[in-house]
């Protein structure tokens, strides 16, 4: 009878534990599906940015670098929206600079996995809200911090916001410490501002670089 009792009791176990896993194997398999991140941006869209770089000058063996004067000579940047496959966005870039020339390049994103390749890479899934992870199958954790309400000319828009702040090395000016505020428009996952501010320790120096858009063609801007 006690061997009885035994074989019941360790059947009993395997029993428990086979639910254990199939519920947990359920359970990541809805919040993994409940992540599931898809583009807000068809072909064809355009967003066009102001972009200003600022540098604090005064202080000692400072000098402005090259790439904010280049910074400041841009009339507009302009991304198309040329590919959307599955989670994956293609853009093409156009640089419009002050004396009329201008500069095309491209760039993609995952925007499940943060994956990018080229020099633009802000844009993140529609509809993310206050705690969602910006790319749930990719290496960083960053989430939203809250959603806000922006006006436009066409009307209010929800916006996601949220901050980093890290630390890097510049090869001419140091080591640095860094803040960057991001807003994304909800429904499109679109980069509509960023500023980004650096402090250079050893040099006392300040530097930022701050994108605004001013025109798209999925809303009226201003």
């Amino acid at each position: 009878m006690s061997k009885k009792r035994s074989y019941t009791g360790y059947l009993l176990a395997i029993i428990i534990i086979a639910i254990l896993i199939t519920a947990v194997i359920i359970l990541t398999y809805f919040e993994t599906k409940s992540q599931v991140r898809v583009p807000g941006v068809s072909v064809g869209d355009t967003f066009t940015y102001d972009i200003i770089g600022f540098w604090n000058v005064s202080a000692v063996n400072s000098t402005i670098p090259q790439r904010i004067l280049d910074m400041n000579q841009t009339a507009a940047f302009r991304v198309t929206i040329t590919n959307v496959t599955g989670p994956m966005v293609t853009t093409r870039e156009t640089w419009i600079f002050k004396n009329g020339t201008e500069y095309n390049s491209t760039s993609m994103i995952n925007v499940e996995t943060g994956y990018n390749t080229g020099g633009f890479w802000p844009i993140v899934a529609a509809n993310l809200g206050k705690n969602d992870l910006l790319h749930p199958a990719g290496q960083n954790k960053i989430a939203v911090n809250e959603t806000v309400i922006r006006q436009y000319a066409s009307g209010p828009r929800e916006t996601n916001y949220f901050k980093l702040q890290y630390t890097g090395r510049d090869e001419d000016y140091g080591y640095y410490t860094a803040e960057v505020d991001y807003y994304f428009d909800k429904a499109t996952g679109m980069l509509v501002e960023l500023y980004d501010a650096s402090n250079f320790i050893s040099m006392g120096t300040q530097g930022a670089i701050w994108w605004k858009l001013k025109e798209s063609s999925v809303w009226k801007v201003s």
